[in-house]
């Protein structure tokens, strides 16, 4: 065989294989933004806002809004 006369050796069922994890689209994160909205009077504390959240749920009073988007 000279130069270039004929196809190299491959391993047919590898290409299959590898074909998705070299050419395919990656996969984008999926990010959720988390926001619950609620009044305190003054300044509260990092502390005081998790025992006030920690009541409205308690009590059922949480509404919120989640929106997911890829990143």
């Amino acid at each position: 065989m000279g130069k270039g006369s004929g196809r190299r050796i491959e391993d047919i069922n590898k290409i299959r294989d590898n074909w998705d994890s070299i050419f395919k689209k990656r996969d984008k994160k999926q990010i959720t933004k988390v926001i619950i909205e609620f009044e305190m009077p003054g300044y509260p504390s990092i502390d005081q806002i998790n025992n006030h959240v920690e009541k409205l749920l308690k009590e059922d009073k949480i509404t919120g809004l989640t929106i997911t988007k890829n990143a």
